[in-house]
């Protein structure tokens, strides 16, 4: 009896560590996949209003292409140039259904300075940091096509193909319009330092490619 009593016990606690130690492992995602929740609970059911970004961020196809003319970069046929793309406390990457979390090594550097800076001035501004969402990033051909069908702003020859380009959600910010105004502050700055081309989107995304 007494030794079921100990196996009972060892047992409970052997499982207890494993739970913490998975916990502690993927604390990021959990922070980030509860955080999410809490968003989507809390939503009023209205987008967030990216105020000014229609004039801010109007590059087009051709901007976005012109990133890719100079590096001589053409659609990646393999994965492997291209760096996984994972959520951590800064941004959450959401789950993908056109694209696969995939960048050239280029892309992702650029989003952690993104991400270092909007941190900072979230900082200096007294103001609690809101990780960013990423809704998509590379694209196959395949993917593309399958995409234009119900989307206005794909195309055929998109710059997702090549790797450095993504879309961060502006809709996610909704109830966070202080974090919003930093952000877009954030990127506009970068945009300005010619780092990065930018597009508003009217279906919640910022469509961004990296110089």
């Amino acid at each position: 009896m007494k030794k079921n009593k100990y196996f009972f016990i060892i047992t409970t606690l052997f499982l207890l560590f494993c739970v913490s130690l998975f916990a502690f492992k993927n604390r990021h995602k959990i922070k980030n996949i509860l955080s999410y929740c809490y968003r989507i609970a809390t939503k009023s059911g209205e987008s967030a209003n990216c105020e000014g970004c229609n004039d801010l961020f109007n590059d087009g196809i051709a901007e976005h292409e012109k990133a890719y003319r100079i590096e001589k970069i053409k659609p990646q046929q393999t994965d492997e140039e291209l760096k996984r793309l994972e959520s951590n406390d800064f941004y959450v990457v959401q789950d993908l259904d056109y694209s696969q979390p995939l960048l050239l090594p280029k892309a992702i550097s650029f989003i952690d300075q993104l991400s270092k800076t909007y941190y900072e001035e979230c900082l200096q501004n007294k103001c609690s940091y809101i990780p960013f969402e990423i809704t998509s990033a590379t694209r196959s051909n395949q993917s593309v096509k399958k995409l234009m069908k119900g989307n206005a702003n794909a195309i055929e020859h998109s710059p997702h193909l090549k790797g450095k380009t993504f879309d961060i959600s502006y809709a996610a910010f909704t109830e966070y319009s202080k974090q919003l105004e930093i952000f877009v502050s954030v990127l506009s700055e970068l945009k300005n330092q010619n780092k990065c081309f930018v597009k508003y989107e009217r279906n919640g995304c910022l469509h961004v490619t990296v110089n």
